[in-house]
């Protein structure tokens, strides 16, 4: 009767809804493997994003690094041509005091074989004279040999102040713009670098 199609319907309903529950469950645990495999795919493209950040900057400090190095080795090479230069000017300053000493001493050996001859000669008065010649010449040559010579040496100082103080000049300057390009290359690449960063940060969370 009735009665017992209702006992018969509630097995029914509740093996049903057994079915459903089980159903849900099933796919619960389908999403919740899905869920998991997406982190993994997320963990993964921010593992790769983040190598690939590092990488960038490892690159980028490689290059301010090689662009730092290359200006200094620049620099200390023109300083060195500086320096260069002032050795070979002081050297011609060198060789020509040189020349000078030599045709000196030369003239004083052409004067004492001058008297040598006279005295050989036996002449009294002769060598008297070549004596007051040689030394009224003698001295008024040493008046005019120092003249020249503070002369040369007040121009030779005067010169090797102006090349001294031109040399410092072009260094400071050259050490200024050399510095100034060195801080900028590095703040180019630091912005550079921040930029990446940021855009890599974005794609992240894009991600």
């Amino acid at each position: 009767g009735p009665s017992g199609r209702a006992r018969g319907e509630k097995p029914d309903a509740l093996a049903a809804l057994q079915a459903a529950n089980e159903e849900l469950r099933a796919k619960l645990t389908d999403i919740q493997i899905e869920l998991q495999q997406e982190k993994s795919k997320v963990s993964k493209l921010e593992r790769e994003k983040n190598q690939e950040v590092k990488q960038i900057k490892e690159h980028e400090q490689h290059k301010s690094t090689v662009v730092v190095t290359e200006l200094k080795v620049k620099l200390h090479e023109d300083k060195m041509k500086e320096l260069q230069a002032v050795r070979e000017t002081l050297l011609r300053q060198h060789e020509a005091e040189l020349l000078r000493v030599i045709k000196i001493k030369d003239n004083e050996i052409q004067r004492l074989q001058t008297l040598l001859n006279a005295v050989r000669d036996g002449a009294p008065d002769k060598v008297k004279t070549v004596l007051l010649s040689e030394a009224k010449e003698e001295a008024k040559k040493g008046f005019e040999v120092e003249k020249i010579k503070m002369q040369q040496e007040i121009s030779e100082l005067k010169g090797a102040k102006k090349q001294v103080e031109e040399a410092l000049t072009m260094v400071i300057q050259a050490d200024k713009i050399k510095a100034a390009e060195i801080r900028s290359v590095y703040h180019l690449h630091q912005e550079e670098i921040s930029r990446i960063k940021r855009e890599c940060e974005r794609e992240i969370r894009r991600l």
